[in-house]
This record gives structure tokens, sequence and C-alpha cells, in this order.
């Protein structure tokens, strides 16, 4: 067991010529992990990466025809590891999430125009259709009039007569 690194962060608990399995001090986040893979795979194309079952450390590993280069590869670890963390836009929404988002959109208009009819008709009952609206997501959008009521406005008081 080596230890690696200025602060002891990495420690190498396994090393075959083919498979490398690196301990971390502090467990390790899935936007860190594909970062590692891919900046691994990057440099060497045929090694997988996988985190432990505990997510405090990786294994590298490559066919067992191919040599895994410790030094190498807990460079690479130290540097990802001390790097900032990468957060770029939000990935577009795929077409499930589209469908889901419009289908609850629509499920909300026919659950308040329930409402409303529920309100409206002695039959109907409309509370459950707008709890229902609310339970999705709806909220009713705030007016520039209910602004300006809810601003607190000094008055001088009024004698009373």
């Amino acid at each position: 067991m080596r230890t690696a690194g200025a602060d002891g962060g990495l420690t190498i608990r396994h090393h075959l010529p083919h498979r490398l399995r690196i301990t971390l001090a502090e467990p390790l986040g899935t936007e860190r992990l594909e970062l590692l893979s891919a900046l691994l795979e990057r440099v060497q194309p045929s090694l997988t990466v996988r985190s432990t079952s505990h997510r405090d450390g990786l294994v590298v590993a490559a066919p067992l025809d191919q040599i895994v280069c410790p030094a190498l590869v807990i460079s690479l670890v130290e540097a990802s590891l001390q790097a900032s963390a990468i957060h770029g836009p939000p990935a577009p929404p795929t077409p499930l999430q589209r469908w889901l988002g419009s289908t609850r959109q629509g499920s909300i208009k026919l659950l308040m125009a329930l409402a409303v009819a529920g309100w409206v008709l002695p039959v109907l009952p409309g509370t459950p259709f707008f709890l229902l609206a609310w339970w999705l997501g709806w909220r009713p959008e705030p007016s520039a009039e209910d602004s300006a009521e809810t601003q607190l406005q000094a008055s001088p008081l009024e004698a009373s007569a």
C-alpha cells in the first residue's frame, strides 16, 4: 500500500500490471467519476474506470495484454480532484421529458376547468380537481395589482370626530 500526493489523499490499495485500485480521502461524486473516466479514456482508450462499491475509490483496468501506468493514473486523478468543479449548462430535455411536461400542463388545464365547473354546478364537486391541479404544480401567477396592494404605505392617522 503506497500513499501518493502531498496530502496523502490517494492510496494505491491494489496493483496488478493491468489493474489499479486507488482509495480516495473523500467520496467520489458522479460528475467527478465521469470527468475522471473521460480523462483517462482520452489518454488510453482501452482503460475502463469505475468507482468502488462505497464510492471511496477508483478501479482502473485495462485488457490483460496492456499495462496500467500507476504514475500516470495517479497524476491524472490528482489533477482532476484538485480542479474546480465543472458545471456546464443543463442538458436539454429528452423527448420523454418534453412529452411529460406538456402532458402535465394539459392535465393542469383540464383539472382547473373541471374545478371551475364544479364550483358553478352543484352536482360536480370542484375542490378535488383544484387540489389535483395544485399537486401537479399549478400556482396562480402574481399580478401587478397584487404586488401594488401588498406594499405597505404610510398614511397619517386621522383624528376621530
